[in-house]
């Protein structure tokens, strides 16, 4: 239910979960599902703006990142808002202690979570959970394996379950209600209260239970500025509070051009069985990752802009020609499709080029112009390519740094969160990790005759590529990291922190590593986990 009444008093609870985005949402109805009564506080309003924002100090960054840019939402749902409804689960190799990755290995195992992806997925409008999405049948499969990421039909989540927690008996929701402070008894052992701002007065929130779910930073503000009341609480300065942040490296550093017909169909977007869209990822196995040192990495297909001359078809080019001359390029692509960002985009000469040079031209040309506009039209999300040329996407783990870090800033405000100062790092590693994978993928699809990549800078200056599009702060994970020992990280097995009883986070900020896999269905997943610990946990 809503509490439309502002004098009402609130009830105490069995959970008081802090932020309605995906993370938060779920939980909730998990724990709705299991009988137990549930306060979900969302800073964002039920529908239109809110003046939220004011309780909020500014973030402050040392470099290029910006995560609360483009990357964050205010409302029911939170970034599902802005989430294109990719869904991946982890590798068992994430789970495990590398030795060339610091600070790697997780308390639980992969089974520990897989339990619960079938109903992540099902919450996130994926559809069922259907095991022969394995990819085995791809030929090559001993060197590198190919992951699976299925889309969400309904990525929005708010719109969608909005009714259900307005009419729910157990869930009280409270919306323009941030929680600025976290009150401990006095022994600090536990939390007593969430102070709350709700239009223009302070809220007491009391529960047996309290879930932080608000976000990586926004997770770590509110522990942080508890922690400066209570300095030797998460570890005092020296702990696992706010430090081994990490994001996902991804960005493009080549084209790949397929041989291969049958490699490039797996590839592509195809429909399930329920006519649910997922594709393939090409990934290097786990046995040579460790045999090579690397860091976790995925790759898919993006399609290049048919702008782009270096597709190097003579269709694509003979399309966008008359499309950009006459002004219509503009108003059907939509500026969506990658390019190579190497300035081949927009010269007219190398498109008249690809015309000359194509034999295939005319064969291309009547499928190429039914993909162009389906894409537009039909909700396809990549083009097929008449040479099989597409860029390459990576998207990979960082390693875990202490020194890639938030703290509280010592800037002023009237806000009731104090500014954080954010310093996010990217190792060289990385950067290094990232190029040796495109290697061997490169030597992989060459042997196997599947094709080839195509690097778009030379080979000295890969690696500062990487570095330069590492900064997109979409993921934010292991401010709040989970660890065996309190003196490791922040929470336990269970996702609750280790000094205090009743205080819990949930979200992919207590990842102690982020493997390749996109973090929205595996955060969902170990929510879930923690809504049957919550259920099964004894009360007082």
């Amino acid at each position: 239910m809503t509490l439309a009444d502002e004098g009402a008093e609130l009830p105490v609870v069995d959970v008081c979960i802090v932020g309605a985005g995906p993370v938060g949402l779920a939980l909730a109805l998990s724990c709705e599902a299991r009988g137990l009564s549930v306060i979900l506080l969302e800073t964002g309003a039920l529908d239109g703006p809110s003046n939220a924002e004011e309780n909020f100090a500014p973030v402050e960054y040392t470099n290029g990142h910006h995560a609360t840019a483009g990357a964050t939402s205010r409302g029911v749902g939170g970034t599902s808002a802005l989430w294109g409804g990719r869904c991946v689960e982890f590798d068992d190799l994430d789970f495990a202690k590398r030795a060339h990755v610091p600070h790697s290995g997780w308390p639980i195992t992969h089974s520990d979570l897989r339990d619960h992806y079938a109903a992540a997925f099902a919450f996130l409008n994926c559809g069922a959970h259907y095991a022969h999405l394995d990819g085995k049948e791809i030929r090559g499969g001993d060197v590198e394996t190919l992951t699976i990421e299925r889309w969400s039909a309904r990525p929005a989540l708010g719109p969608l379950y909005k009714a259900h927690l307005q009419a729910s008996a157990r869930i009280t929701l409270l919306t323009e209600a941030t929680a600025v402070g976290i009150e401990l008894d006095p022994m600090g052992l536990h939390v007593e209260t969430i102070r709350v701002h709700r239009r223009g007065r302070m809220l007491q929130v009391r529960a047996k239970n309290h879930v932080l779910a608000c976000g990586g930073l926004e997770n770590a503000r509110l522990l942080l500025a508890t922690q400066r009341d209570w300095p030797r609480k998460f570890g005092g300065s020296d702990g696992a509070l706010g430090r081994f942040y990490q994001g996902h490296v991804t960005g493009h550093i080549s084209i790949i051009e397929l041989a291969d017909s049958m490699l490039e169909k797996a590839l592509l977007f195809q429909k399930d069985r329920d006519g649910r869209h997922f594709r393939r990822r090409l990934q290097i196995n786990a046995r040579t990752q460790l045999d090579n040192a690397l860091l976790n990495a995925a790759f898919w297909l993006d399609g290049l802009s048919i702008s782009d001359a270096a597709h190097s078809s003579g269709a694509f080019s003979a399309l966008y020609l008359p499309l950009a001359i006459s002004g219509l390029y503009g108003m059907l692509s939509e500026g969506r499709a990658p390019k190579t960002g190497n300035g081949r985009y927009h010269r007219y000469r190398e498109h008249l080029r690809n015309v000359r040079s194509d034999p295939a031209l005319l064969r291309d040309l009547a499928s190429s112009a039914g993909n162009f506009l389906g894409s537009r039209f039909r909700g396809r999300r990549t083009v097929p390519s008449p040479k099989g040329r597409y860029l390459l996407r990576y998207h990979a783990e960082q390693t875990p740094t202490r020194e890639s870090r938030v703290c509280l800033s010592n800037r002023q405000s009237s806000a009731f969160l104090p500014a954080l100062k954010v310093n996010y790092l990217v190792d060289d590693s990385d950067a290094v990790s990232v190029v040796r994978s495109h290697q061997l993928l490169d030597r992989w699809l060459r042997e196997n005759g599947m094709g080839r990549l195509d690097y778009l800078q030379e080979t000295p200056e890969r690696g500062d590529a990487v570095r330069r599009q590492a900064f997109d702060g979409y993921h934010q994970i292991g401010l709040t990291r989970m660890s065996e020992h309190p003196t490791d990280g922040v929470v336990n097995t269970d996702c609750r922190l280790h000094d205090l009883s009743n205080l819990y986070v949930a979200g992919s900020a207590v990842f102690p590593t982020g493997g390749q896999a996109n973090p929205t269905l595996p955060a969902v997943a170990l929510a879930l986990r923690l809504g049957a610990h919550l259920a099964a946990r004894p009360h007082p």
